[in-house]
């Protein structure tokens, strides 16, 4: 049976900040098949560039940078090797 525990909220708000942002970046992982899926990107109001650093796709990382241009959301794979992470973006 399940029940309330004190350690729920918690676990919510650590995971907030993530589904946020994928959410906003439509960013999507499949550690299967080592690719990144980036789906209609938005940026919220008052930010221009955000970068996520060292994210780890299968067993490789990647940096993405999201950068607004004009009224577009464009993303570019950044990092040691990036063309190693195929990135499939969607506008």
């Amino acid at each position: 049976m399940a029940y309330p525990v004190a350690c729920l909220p918690q676990a919510w708000a650590a995971g907030s900040v993530f589904m946020m942002l994928q959410a906003c970046l439509g960013v999507r992982i499949d550690g299967w098949s080592d690719t990144v899926q980036v789906d209609f990107p938005r940026l919220p109001v008052g930010i221009d560039t955000m970068t996520l650093r060292h994210l780890s796709v299968g067993t490789k990382k990647i940096d993405l940078i999201f950068q607004r241009i004009g009224t577009n959301v464009v993303v570019t794979p950044s990092g040691p090797s990036p063309q190693t992470v195929p990135v499939v973006v969607h506008i």
